[in-house]
């Protein structure tokens, strides 16, 4: 091999070897495949005008929208005004993008549909791009919150006859009440002239007026309690239940008459308030409720009344004798 052969093989070699430094300083090193977070909100890709960069989805891409995206490169001349890079992009198969920077500039940022999700990119100008990015489906999202004890004894609710008697007070003065001072009602919800009838042989109940405080969990039913049968109906109004549907609940308050005379109509105001537990039923005033009496009589009390020798010998203990 003569010398001059030589100078050429060895200047061939010079630029192949300049040539392919060109190209490597052109694309992220250790970076040329990069698969993105799937946490992350927003995607960086890093593109310039010497690599295309390919953008491999999980599932087919269904819409791409963006400023400064184009599929004509020749329209960059249209856009000579615009501070955002142009970048240059085509679909070439169902679930692959490739882009690349035509006019550098401020980022571009991408809105990407696919079957499934939606996915935020952004197009960063550089001197070394991303060669190939793999996109992974987003992170799923955990939306339970840990609850400490001390928090579940917290929101219990606190059942208070003296609060359940006050509230009823307050239901019933409402239209006086509400004029004075709106502030007590906030929040509150109403539902006024109402036909709400269940019958249970000669008695009949309507609802006419549901109140509703939210905060309290506390539902309060204004009824009217009519006897149509020959008989007194004498009762326990504390058995008395209030249905939704298929489901029956237990009463926190009930204000009525023990007994109800042949022919009379009487006022029967009845309290819900939470469930077992001071756990919160969140029943809805807009559902079709009815009212359910329990069976005529009075349950016996729980002790017989003490007799005069039975007093006087408790009387006698007492004394020490």
């Amino acid at each position: 091999m003569n010398s001059r052969t030589s100078s050429w093989l060895w200047l061939l070699l010079v630029c192949v070897f300049t040539a392919a430094l060109k190209v490597s300083a052109q694309v992220q090193p250790g970076r040329e495949l990069v698969r993105l977070d799937p946490k992350n909100l927003v995607h960086d890709i890093a593109i310039n005008s010497n690599v295309a960069t390919t953008i491999t989805f999980p599932e087919k891409i269904s819409l791409l929208t963006g400023y400064g995206l184009v599929t004509d490169p020749a329209q960059v001349n249209q856009m000579t005004a615009t501070k955002v890079g142009i970048v240059h992009y085509e679909n070439v198969i169902g679930d692959t993008l490739v882009v690349r920077l035509i006019k550098t500039g401020e980022p571009c940022h991408a809105t990407v549909r696919t079957t499934r999700n939606i996915y935020l990119l952004r197009f960063t100008p550089a001197d070394e791009a991303n060669l190939a990015v793999i996109v992974s489906p987003p992170a799923p999202t955990n939306s339970t919150v840990e609850v400490t004890q001390d928090k579940v004894v917290e929101s219990r609710i606190q059942y208070n006859a003296e609060e359940l008697v006050g509230m009823l007070s307050k239901v019933r003065n409402r239209k006086a009440l509400e004029p004075l001072n709106p502030g007590l009602f906030t929040g509150w919800q109403e539902r006024n002239g109402l036909m709400m009838t269940s019958t249970a042989k000669d008695l009949v109940t309507t609802i006419y007026e549901i109140q509703r405080s939210p905060a309290k969990d506390l539902t309060v039913f204004r009824c009217w309690l009519t006897n149509n049968g020959a008989k007194e109906f004498d009762f326990d109004p504390a058995g008395t239940k209030v249905r939704v549907g298929s489901r029956s609940y237990d009463c926190q308050l009930v204000d009525c008459a023990n007994t109800v005379a042949p022919g009379q109509r009487v006022a029967m105001d009845v309290v819900l308030q939470g469930g077992p537990g001071g756990s919160r039923e969140g029943l809805s005033i807009n559902q079709d409720f009815r009212i359910e009496l329990p069976e005529p009589g009075r349950q016996p009390a729980l002790l017989p009344p003490l007799s005069s020798a039975d007093a006087a010998e408790l009387d006698a203990a007492a004394d020490g004798k």
